[in-house]
């Protein structure tokens, strides 16, 4: 198994929100106001920086994960290309995962 997090600007919530349903991903979990400072800028939910990450976790067998890391990566480069190349506030992490309970 594989555990996929997935971190990025509340901005693109309502697009990624699609995702689940396009990608066939039945079970997750989101934390939809999270803060951070990364590559894409700062999330603080201050006057200077406003708003929020949100955060999905999902554990999935291996080829489900492919699956849905491949749906991601199409996503953020669609949007890249929409953008002219700008960088996209998504990041996707994997672990391995074993699920002991």
């Amino acid at each position: 198994m594989k555990m996929i997090i997935a971190i990025f600007r509340q901005t693109l919530d309502e697009d990624i929100r699609q995702l689940p349903d396009e990608l066939n991903l039945k079970a997750f979990t989101e934390a939809p106001k999270v803060l951070g400072i990364g590559e894409a800028g700062q999330a603080a939910d201050t006057l200077a920086q406003p708003g929020f990450n949100s955060l999905i976790l999902s554990a999935l067998e291996n080829d489900q994960a492919d699956q849905v890391i491949a749906g991601l990566r199409a996503f953020r480069d669609t949007l890249s290309r929409n953008q002219q190349g700008a960088k996209i506030p998504l990041r996707v992490f994997v672990l391995p995962c074993e699920q002991v309970v």
